[in-house]
């Protein structure tokens, strides 16, 4: 059982292994239910589904290539070196046995396999990512500083223990005084920062408020949370988002809950899924008063259409 303290340096797959709470097994606490958050959790000893998807593993590789400029654990695998033995075609994507035993040679020796042109698109995206954060010299120069030589420390590993429960977090990068921590996000949705808090934000404020907790804990800090989003595609745009207030005791309430649903089923040994009786959800406002709208329908605040006739059209009478 590892002690509470942070811990400079350790693999990926020594943290993953750490037998601790985290942020993610928060989420899907919160986010599903505690049968969820079991099964993505180290109690879970079943074996689970490798996230080794094209997405996963551009993500990964683009996050050790920021944060540490190495490629150490890349496997560039070119097509051009795997044609088909029958008719020398030149493969697109895995879809041949020779290219195909290359990808699997590659994770058996604990390296992420890509493709040649998809690496290529990662370092774009990369590259993107770095011009963005030199655009903050002036404009965030705290952010800036922070991804500078020797003033940020990246993928550290901090345990914790929270009222007899260990925590693990590993922010991507965090200022030497333990005030800033910046998580990147590689993304295929829009890094338009309202549309990116319209969309992902919500799971990841309960991130960024344990990763608070956290700190407060080890550090005495209460760190500002900011999101360097990063598109996947063309033209790779890229924003910094930060939480707010609101967002962090909403949060903040999340993780608490979440803490004290997890010790009430390791308490019990009973992780319930979902309800098992017919649920019936809301049908949120909005959709409501979109599509009163489309039909051209006035409604009150509360979307209750002031004349409900309206909603339907007359048959036409012909002669």
């Amino acid at each position: 059982m590892p002690k509470p303290g942070v811990y400079p340096g350790m693999p990926m797959a020594d943290y993953l292994a750490l037998p601790a709470f985290s942020a993610s097994v928060a989420s899907d606490l919160v986010d599903f239910c505690p049968r969820a958050a079991f099964h993505s959790s180290y109690l879970n000893n079943s074996p689970r589904d490798a996230d080794d998807t094209a997405a996963s593993d551009a993500g990964t590789i683009a996050h050790a290539i920021l944060l540490e400029g190495s490629t150490d654990g890349v496997a560039v695998i070119d097509p051009n070196d795997h044609p088909a033995e029958k008719t020398g075609a030149i493969p697109a994507g895995w879809t041949n046995k020779s290219i195909r035993a290359a990808r699997d040679a590659a994770r058996a020796a604990g390296k992420i396999p890509v493709l040649a042109d998809a690496m290529g698109r990662i370092e774009t995206m990369v590259d993107s990512g770095r011009a963005f954060i030199e655009s903050l010299r002036h404009t965030e120069p705290a952010v800036w500083q922070l991804f500078q030589p020797g003033d940020g420390e990246s993928e550290l590993t901090c345990v914790w223990d929270d009222d007899g429960t260990l925590c693990r977090m590993r922010p991507d990068r965090i200022n030497p005084e333990r005030t800033v921590i910046v998580d990147l996000k590689f993304t295929g949705l829009s890094a338009e920062p309202d549309a990116f808090s319209r969309g992902p934000m919500a799971r990841h404020r309960i991130s960024a408020a344990f990763y608070r907790r956290g700190c407060q804990q080890l550090f005495g800090t209460a760190p500002d949370y900011l999101f360097l989003v990063v598109e996947d595609s063309a033209p790779f745009l890229c924003s910094l988002v930060g939480v707010d207030p609101t967002g962090f005791q909403i949060g903040g309430e999340k993780v608490a809950y979440a803490l004290n649903e997890w010790r009430r089923c390791l308490a019990s040994g009973e992780w319930p899924g979902y309800p098992s009786r017919v649920c019936y959800p809301e049908t949120p406002i909005w959709e409501q008063n979109r599509w009163q709208e489309k039909l051209g329908v006035e409604c009150d605040a509360q979307g209750i259409p002031y004349d409900v006739s309206k909603l339907f059209r007359k048959s036409e009478v012909r002669p």
